[in-house]
C-alpha cells in the first residue's frame, strides 16, 4: 500500500493506494474522528458488482447510515441529481454532523463533492474512486461540480475531501474502454511531469492497459503525486494549476459535440493530440518532436472512434468554455516534456486546422 499526504492551505488529507484496502476506511474514520451519520452515494454498476465486498469491509459502528444509488453518466451529472441527494438528506434528518462517502467513478465523486460542499454550507466527505480515471484525476484536488445546459462542470466549487482511498480491487471489472478513459489523464501527466515518467509510460503502455498490479499502482502513485505537487502550490487554479487543463478545452467541446458518446478520458487523448498540432502550428513544437509525441499516442488510434465531428461546431462550443477570458479561448500547450505554455491565444483558423488534423489522426488508422 502507498500513501500520499496532500498538504493544502484549506487542510491536509491522506490518499491511500493499494489492492484490497477498503477495510482501512473503518480505521481511518475512527482515526480522523469523522462523523458517524453516514450517507453512501454509490454508482449503480459498482453496487451491482461490489455490494458484498463494500459492506463486508466497512464495519464501522455508525450512528445511522443510508445509501443512494445513482446512474453514472454525463447526462445524469446535473443539479437534478444533486437535488435528489439533498432531499434524502433532509427527509432522513441528516445535519451538519454528516459524512458523505462517494463510491464510484468521477461523476459520482463530482456530484457527491458538490453536495457535500453545499449542503448546510459544508459537510464532510470521503472519496473512494472505482475507476482508473477517477483515481488519477477527479478524486484528488477538490474540484466538484455538475453540468448545466450544454456547459460541462459549469456549476461547482472547490471543496476538499477528508480522505481518498483507492482500492484497485474495484478495477477488475473495468472494460477496455474504461481503462483507455483513465489513460487520458495519465497521458496528460506524461507530458506535464518529466522525461522519466514519460519514458516509463512509453515502455509500459501495454502492461498498463492490462492493469498489471505493480505497474498500475506505480502509475497511479506517480500521477497523483504530481497532481498533488501542483495543487499544493495553487489550490484554486489561479496560476500553475491551469497546466492540468492540458487537452481539456478541446476535450470538453468534443464530449458535448459527440453528445457524451465518447468518454471523458478518451476525449482528453483527442484533446492532447489537438494541442500538439496547435502547438506545432504556433511554433512551440518542431516537426520532429510532433511526430515523436504522436508516435507515443499511436496505441490509442484504433481504440477511439470519432463520428460525424464538425470542426465548426466544436469551435462554437469552445467559445463557451469556463476557462475563457474576455471572450477569448485560452489554451494550455506543450512545448516539450515537462515544459508547458499557459493561456495561449491563437487564430480561429489555427484552432480549426488543429481539430481537423486530429480527426485525420484518429480516422486514418
Amino acid at each position: 500500500m502507498k500513501k500520499i499526504n496532500n498538504k493544502l492551505p484549506s487542510g491536509n488529507y491522506n490518499i491511500f493506494i493499494g489492492k484490497n484496502i477498503l477495510s482501512k476506511l473503518t480505521k481511518e474514520i475512527e482515526h480522523l474522528n469523522l462523523h458517524k451519520n453516514v450517507l453512501f452515494i454509490i454508482d449503480r454498476n459498482v453496487n451491482k458488482y461490489y455490494y458484498k465486498y463494500i459492506f463486508d469491509n466497512i464495519k464501522a459502528k455508525f450512528n445511522k447510515s443510508d445509501s443512494i444509488i445513482i446512474n453514472s453518466n454525463e447526462l445524469e451529472k446535473r443539479i437534478a441529481s444533486a437535488e435528489k441527494i439533498y432531499s434524502q438528506l433532509i427527509q432522513k434528518k441528516y445535519g451538519r454532523d454528516t459524512l458523505l462517502i462517494a463510491i464510484g467513478g468521477g461523476i459520482v465523486g463530482d456530484i457527491a463533492g458538490f453536495v457535500a460542499a453545499t449542503y448546510m454550507r459544508g459537510i464532510q466527505y470521503v472519496q473512494i474512486p472505482t475507476t482508473l480515471l477517477a483515481a488519477v484525476d477527479s478524486s484528488v484536488g477538490g474540484k466538484t461540480g455538475v453540468n448545466f445546459g450544454d456547459a460541462k462542470n459549469i456549476v461547482g466549487c472547490f471543496y476538499q475531501p477528508k480522505l481518498v482511498l483507492i482500492d484497485t480491487h474495484f478495477f477488475k471489472t473495468l472494460n477496455q474502454s474504461e481503462i483507455i478513459c483513465g489513460m487520458g489523464e495519465v497521458v496528460k501527466y506524461a507530458f506535464l511531469s518529466d522525461v522519466n515518467f514519460y519514458n516509463y509510460l512509453n515502455l509500459n503502455l501495454n502492461k498498463i492497459l492490462k492493469l498489471e498490479p505493480n505497474v498500475i499502482e506505480k502509475v497511479i502513485y506517480e500521477s497523483i503525486k504530481f497532481k498533488c505537487s501542483v495543487v499544493m502550490q495553487d489550490e484554486r487554479e489561479d496560476g500553475l494549476r491551469k497546466i492540468l487543463n492540458l487537452g481539456h478545452t478541446f476535450a470538453h467541446a468534443l464530449e458535448i459535440a459527440q453528445k457524451y458518446k465518447i468518454k471523458h478520458g478518451q476525449a482528453v487523448i483527442v484533446g492532447i493530440v489537438c494541442s500538439l498540432f496547435l502547438s506545432n502550428r504556433i511554433g512551440y513544437i518542431n516537426k520532429e518532436n510532433l511526430n515523436l509525441y504522436l508516435k507515443f499516442l499511436n496505441i490509442f488510434k484504433s481504440k477511439i472512434k470519432l463520428k460525424n465531428l464538425s470542426t465548426d461546431e466544436m469551435y462554437k462550443i469552445m467559445l463557451k468554455d469556463k476557462k475563457n477570458r474576455n471572450g477569448k479561448i485560452k489554451f494550455v500547450l506543450p512545448i516539450e516534456i515537462g515544459k508547458i505554455f499557459i493561456d495561449a491565444e491563437c487564430s480561429v483558423s489555427l484552432i480549426i486546422d488543429s481539430i481537423s488534423e486530429s480527426i485525420k489522426f484518429f480516422v486514418n488508422k
